[in-house]
């Protein structure tokens, strides 16, 4: 646990250097440049976006401390230069907890054999923590609509669009980490492995933490589930509600035929209408 929390102090560390901040700028850019030309809308509930690209380099090359700052600045940008709808904090720290993993499993990572299970669990945690729980959740308190009404249809575009989202980080991540350190020479101090949260030699305790996502992303679908419940019990009394006004009303209209003494009409023993031919 230790090592947990020494991983964010080194991190905020990064922010002290003017290094850190000028390629965490330029990698901010790059992310709104690629929200906005390579995004696109496929419905009001579902977004294919390549942007993370932009965030999980920052959280590789610095930390999960200043890529959740990135993310949080990436979403308020967003909102301001081109605003889709009402702000809505949810969102920026969904994006922002998304960038935060990157760096938990990303951050110290090395051009070698090692940075394909690195990618692999980093953005198979964001999409199904994020992307997957998290945002639908979100989306359907906006909305209106049921948790499970959208869950059907994001789960199927982002477990689709993961393996295409897994290879664009093994592609452009080692290009970026490789410019970076023939740019800035000897710029990547080496951790110490006893200091590493998520080691190349002990990722098992990376599944463990990925385990503990998977126990809240559980505690969400339960808080979704309880919602359905809520909305479904609403209905039930509604319907019962309108029931009684019904039967309400058809005493209203017996006691109306008895006291004009007109004998109510039988509709059992209407005889149907000949139409002339």
């Amino acid at each position: 646990m230790k090592g947990f929390f020494n991983l964010f102090v080194r991190s905020a560390k990064e922010l002290k250097n003017i290094r850190c901040l000028c390629v965490t700028a330029m990698l901010v850019a790059l992310d709104l440049v690629l929200k906005f030309t390579l995004s696109i809308q496929v419905t009001s509930s579902i977004k294919i976006s390549f942007a993370f690209i932009a965030l999980s380099a920052i959280g590789m090359l610095y930390g999960p401390t200043v890529s959740f700052a990135a993310g949080l600045i990436t979403d308020l940008l967003g909102i301001i230069i081109k605003p889709t709808g009402a702000f809505d904090i949810r969102f920026t720290l969904i994006e922002a907890f998304g960038a935060l993993l990157y760096g938990l499993f990303l951050y110290n990572a090395k051009n070698d054999g090692w940075i394909f299970p690195r990618v692999v669990a980093a953005k198979t945690t964001v999409t199904i923590a994020c992307n997957l729980f998290l945002t639908t959740f979100a989306l359907a308190s906006v909305m209106g609509d049921g948790f499970f009404a959208l869950f059907p249809a994001r789960a199927v575009k982002s477990l689709a669009q993961l393996p295409v989202d897994i290879c664009l980080m093994c592609i452009f991540l080692p290009l970026i980490l490789k410019a970076y350190c023939k740019v800035f020479k000897g710029a990547r101090a080496e951790i110490p492995a006893d200091k590493l949260v998520f080691s190349n030699e002990n990722m098992l305790k990376a599944m463990a933490y990925i385990v503990c996502i998977l126990l809240i992303i559980v505690g969400s679908l339960g808080i979704a589930g309880n919602d359905l419940y809520s909305d479904n019990s609403d209905l039930e009394d509604t319907i019962t509600e309108q029931s009684e006004k019904i039967e309400a009303m058809q005493s209203e209209i017996d006691d109306l035929y008895e006291h004009i003494g007109i004998q109510k009409p039988d509709s059992s023993q209407t005889e149907p209408v000949e139409t002339a031919e």
